[in-house]
């Protein structure tokens, strides 16, 4: 290839400042060629046409020499007739590849597009997620250029998290990789800067609990929400997040977002709406007996909130809160929210309750043709199902008299 250059940079050197009477062109090969002004100065352009032969030809201006060198004006042109291999006109990727270089796309600047355009809208909790980054990603590497943050600056920032988090370090790693991913697919950053890593480089994934509480677990928990534990000092806002969930095996996020016109006090039924659900569907969970008057009097509390435990709260509140009253109980294995799902599921499955019937009481996606056709809300059975699960917690909390085996089988 260099056969069919014609210049040298010794030869731009001795034109250099040379006037003249008239401007003058001179080839160096494969469509690049040097403009010699007639106040000395000397320009590379690049000549070409858009649409064949017939066309007239665009003389586009590449730069200044000694600016530009005569190398870097060559690898230019060599991009140039590369563009237009792939249909694409110079000029305009040329005003692109200035605009990048002026105005970078940062981490920060991916990072907030995948938040903006794909995060905040497909999950249904994703606030946390922003927290995190200004926390962990932002203040040392978000003001970097996408394109010239190297992997070791992004691995010193996981290592930091991982010192004390390699979890939520594997976390955020999950999740800077979908926002880097998402990016590219949409053509608004081209790097792939982690190629081979992979989470176990930065961190470690969370693994899949299994804690169930105990029946003396239970009812700790059970007298603790209703203020019968003096080591109680848990606020109004989590005993309201704790029975909710406890007696209705429900996500945080339901009971935490849950308004009171999800609430038919009629009826007795809670509709959780599709945009509080995880599965995007509605889930309708009757309200047993024994806990109508509890809920009657939580109404006469909050019904002048939007929200029936009085206020919002966020995702940490509730599983810090949760933390420590798990410390205060003196449970020798902490618990939290979630767990009282795992909890219900294996107490109503252990009592011979239907397991179909548990699965939609604790709004899991239905998978296979039942998920498509079968759209009953079984309300009659959930309502059978709910209050044995109610006795079942009064029973063991010591609030019922009749005690429930849990080998008893549902009607």
């Amino acid at each position: 290839m260099s056969g069919d250059n014609k210049l040298s940079d010794k030869q731009l050197k001795a034109l250099l400042g040379k006037t003249s009477e008239k401007q003058k062109m001179i080839a160096d090969g494969r469509g690049l060629s040097v403009r010699l002004s007639k106040s000395g100065g000397v320009s590379f352009v690049f000549s070409y046409r858009v649409s064949g032969r017939k066309s007239a030809p665009v003389w586009l201006t590449l730069g200044r020499y000694p600016d530009l060198s005569l190398l870097s004006a060559r690898r230019l042109r060599d991009k140039c007739r590369e563009w237009l291999a792939d249909h694409l006109d110079p000029r305009r990727q040329i005003r692109i590849m200035a605009d990048v270089k002026m105005n970078p796309v940062t981490v920060k600047d991916a990072v907030l597009y995948w938040y903006d355009h794909h995060a905040s809208i497909a999950r249904k909790e994703h606030e946390y997620l922003i927290k995190r980054f200004d926390k962990h990603i932002f203040p040392f590497i978000g003001e970097i250029s996408i394109e010239k943050c190297s992997i070791k600056q992004w691995l010193d920032c996981f290592d930091r998290i991982r010192v004390n988090a390699p979890v939520m370090s594997g976390a955020i790693f999950l999740d800077v990789k979908q926002a880097l991913r998402f990016c590219r697919v949409r053509q608004y950053i081209k790097v792939n800067p982690f190629g081979d890593v992979n989470v176990n480089h930065v961190g470690s994934l969370s693994r899949a609990r299994d804690r169930v509480l105990s029946e003396t677990e239970i009812s700790d928990v059970w007298n603790y929400a209703f203020g019968n534990n003096i080591l109680n000092v848990a606020s109004n806002y989590m005993r309201r997040i704790i029975v909710l969930c406890l007696v209705f095996g429900c996500r945080q996020q339901e009971a935490r977002k849950s308004t009171w016109d999800e609430w038919d006090l009629v009826k007795w039924i809670w509709t959780v709406p599709k945009e509080h659900s995880k599965n995007g569907e509605e889930i309708a969970r009757p309200i047993p007996q024994g806990i109508r008057q509890w809920i009657v009097n939580l109404h006469a509390e909050t019904e002048k909130h939007h929200y029936i435990v009085g206020r919002e709260l966020k995702r940490a509140t509730v599983t810090g809160g949760a933390n420590r009253i798990s410390k205060r109980l003196g449970h020798e294995k902490l618990w939290c929210v979630h767990d009282f799902r795992r909890t219900f599921s294996t107490g109503l499955n252990d009592m011979g309750a239907d397991p179909y019937i548990v699965e939609l009481l604790l709004g899991h996606k239905i998978n296979g043709i039942a998920g498509v056709y079968n759209k009953s809300k079984h309300l009659k059975k959930k309502a059978e199902i709910m209050e044995m699960w109610v006795d079942y917690l009064n029973t063991v909390s010591g609030f019922n008299d009749n005690v429930i085996s849990l080998n008893k089988k549902a009607v």
